[in-house]
């Protein structure tokens, strides 16, 4: 781990949170097929979910300027282990139970995730942020690899256990975060929108990857797999483990100095995995080796993505406003790839061609990546050979 006790406390608490969403969550789309909706309106409940997202972002807003980001981000983990008990409910003949899913989790994450991302974005340190993005990812990882298999397994024979252990789960994990100091936060002010834009463009096409590309996979493993949660569930533990380690590489390969090389190198190991995933995922033999192969290659994608966005939003005006606007942009990416593909769907297009809309999304995330991290080396280069009468007018201003 670090010397920064708030990164590991973090990590910690970001682990615990992810054994609770393997336990439940992560079978929520194949709940919500089991329940009785069809491919389509699943990918429509996802964007309704976004959708309230979006339109409820500024009460979250409101709360973090009225009571600070600790509390609001401590309503959106109580909302989060609420979400599994409604999910345990989602009847596709009883429509008021997918709109309460739906609000549930619109409310977590939004009064959660911005809270979240501007505490680690401030929290972490720069130099070091690759590495602590991917031990992160490691750990989170590792609890891929263990809490989908207990969760499929409970979730065939004992439902009612696993949701009630995610929101036990969830509840725990609100205790390592408590002590984390989180930023300052001034709301007052209006810094435009230029100093936020590249969050909120990288994040829309991480919604575009995330929604699109990585549900309609879960789809069509779960429908390889006969809809088992048991089967599906080896199957989640067993890729996770395939990719453990892959982030924790990639991360210390930024930190070195070599972002435009993992730029490069995760633009090839992503663009390898959507290919894979289409020419493979014809048979279930086939889906198991493409699940296994790519999600190996899929361990360089976060470290990319979020050292990036995180010392973007730690050298912004506002650690908050930042991840409030990328968080709106991640929602209205989500929105539109949900209902392109619910679209598709209907159409009759196979799953299987809407994962190649992923290419050119990830090639225009890989251009502004390298863009933002070109401009880290340049502000580090300026400030390296800044003259010294220059930083000690800095420091007495």
């Amino acid at each position: 781990m670090f010397a920064n006790p708030d990164v590991n406390r973090l990590a910690v608490h970001s682990g615990l949170r992810q054994l609770a969403w393997g336990l439940a969550g992560v079978f929520f789309f194949a709940v919500l097929l089991r329940a009785g909706l069809s491919p389509a309106a699943a990918f429509l409940a996802v964007a309704a979910t976004l959708a309230l997202r979006l339109a409820t972002r500024p009460i979250a807003f409101a709360l973090i300027r009225s009571v600070g980001v600790r509390p609001t981000m401590l309503v959106g983990s109580v909302l989060y282990a609420a979400q599994f008990p409604v999910l345990a409910m989602v009847d596709a003949g009883h429509l008021w139970t997918i709109g309460a899913y739906v609000l549930a989790v619109a409310l977590a994450d939004v009064t959660y995730w911005t809270c979240y991302h501007a505490v680690f974005a401030a929290a972490g340190d720069v130099g070091e942020r690759g590495a602590q993005v991917g031990v992160r990812t490691v750990v989170m990882v590792a609890a891929d690899a263990v809490a989908p298999v207990a969760g499929g397994l409970l979730l065939t024979w004992h439902p009612a256990i696993a949701f009630a252990a995610a929101s036990v789960l969830a509840l725990v994990a609100i205790v390592p975060f408590w002590s984390v100091p989180v930023p300052a936060v001034d709301l007052a002010g209006d810094h435009g929108y230029a100093p936020f834009r590249e969050g909120v463009r990288l994040f829309a096409t991480d919604a575009f990857v995330m929604c699109g590309f990585v549900l309609t996979w879960g789809l069509i493993m779960f429908e390889a797999l006969d809809r088992r949660f048991d089967a599906f569930g080896w199957l989640l533990g067993a890729a996770a483990l395939a990719g453990a380690f892959g982030g924790l590489v990639l991360g210390r390969l930024i930190d070195a100095g070599h972002a435009a090389r993992a730029v490069r190198l995760n633009l090839v190991a992503m663009s390898a995995v959507v290919l894979l995933r289409v020419t493979l995922s014809g048979t279930p033999t086939g889906v198991v080796v493409a699940a296994l192969l790519s999600t190996a290659l899929m361990g360089l994608y976060v470290p990319t993505l979020m050292t990036a966005v995180y010392n973007a939003a730690k050298t912004s005006p506002c650690a908050v406003r930042f991840h409030y606007l990328a968080e709106a942009g991640w929602d209205a990416g989500g929105i539109l790839v949900c209902v392109l593909t619910a679209g598709a769907l209907a159409l009759g297009i196979s799953a299987r061609l809407i994962m190649l809309a992923a290419l050119p999304v990830l090639a225009l995330q890989a251009w502004w990546l390298h863009q933002r991290y070109d401009a880290q080396q340049r502000d580090a280069a300026e400030a390296a050979v800044a003259p010294p009468d220059a930083a000690l007018a800095g420091q007495t201003d």
